[in-house]
């Protein structure tokens, strides 16, 4: 119990099905002390991106490894706080054919054997909002026969300021026979006491709850696109809505170079489907913030 004893200055984390590395910017976001020792990743797109952010210093440097179902979590065990995943979606989606454990692409029993093989404080998963009609309960009492306790929400990116809805199902499990670490100086996991009735909004104001980190800096404009120093325009983290003509056109008339590109269909296809698949797969990463916050204050709150 030694590595649990410690106080939450370092959070070590174990990425699984890891995708393009948007759940570990969330947690970066949430968890000042957090840091990825290793990603599961197997499709090549995502696995390269994992690197390259790497390089460019937004993600920690760790290994990657390529298959969730042979990686062996034995030699992570009390090395690892946290183990995250964003598993396959495919099985659950209202948009595919929801074949649940039947479709060869569920890899929720590769999670839960790393799981007990890590012996993790913490997990962290993301999924579609198909997740909670089929397969989460069966996640959920996974996890509680293991010995974890366990919240769960339905957040979306529109409740982050992004100009789209994409709801996603976080589940969060905590280990019952280790002692939830206290707040350490940055107050940095401190989040909304409650889970449910949680306003719809755009931005994450007052979300952080006393004391706590607010995540509202993570929403501040970028100064590097202010535009010349005789305006005030700035630009947002999220791009507004395709209808919010107003909006664009405020930006665009300070900033024309970020004029939106349109495609015939077939220009850039091939090379850009990779892009868009990780995209679809992807977490906002703000939404997984806000996410962890929530219901590490829940948790907080029933211990």
């Amino acid at each position: 119990m030694a590595l649990y004893s410690q106080r939450n200055d370092r959070l070590n984390g174990l990425a699984l099905c890891a995708g393009v590395g948007g759940l570990e910017v969330g947690l970066h976001i949430a968890e000042p002390g957090y840091r990825t020792v290793c990603y599961v990743e197997r499709e090549v797109f995502p696995a390269a991106t994992l690197v390259a952010r790497m390089a460019d210093a937004a993600l920690d440097n760790a290994p990657v490894w390529d298959d969730v179902t042979t990686f062996d979590g034995v030699p992570w065990r009390r090395k690892v706080h946290l183990v995250t995943g964003g598993y396959p979606c495919q099985p659950f989606s209202f948009s595919g054919l929801r074949k649940g454990e039947d479709d060869p692409r569920h890899l929720w029993p590769s999670i839960r054997r790393i799981v007990s093989e890590v012996e993790p404080e913490w997990c962290f998963f993301e999924n579609v909002e198909g997740h909670l009609s089929l397969g989460a309960s069966t996640v959920i009492g996974d996890l509680r026969s293991m010995g974890f306790r366990v919240k769960a929400g339905l957040f979306s990116a529109l409740e982050c300021g992004a100009s789209q809805i994409r709801r996603r199902v976080f589940i969060m499990a905590h280990a019952d026979k280790v002692a939830i670490l206290q707040p350490d100086r940055t107050g940095a996991f401190v989040g909304r006491d409650e889970v449910q009735g949680r306003p719809h909004s755009n931005g994450l104001a007052g979300c952080s709850g006393k004391g706590g980190a607010p995540l509202d800096a993570h929403l501040a404009f970028d100064e590097s696109l202010r535009g010349d120093a005789n305006t005030d325009v700035q630009v947002p983290v999220f791009a507004p809505a395709p209808h919010q003509f107003a909006s664009w056109a405020e930006i665009l008339d300070r900033r024309p170079d970020l004029q939106p590109e349109f495609f015939g269909l077939g220009d850039g296809l091939e090379n850009r489907m990779d892009r868009s698949d990780a995209a679809g797969n992807g977490v906002v990463s703000l939404a997984a913030a806000y996410a962890w916050r929530t219901l590490k204050a829940a948790m907080l709150k029933g211990n």
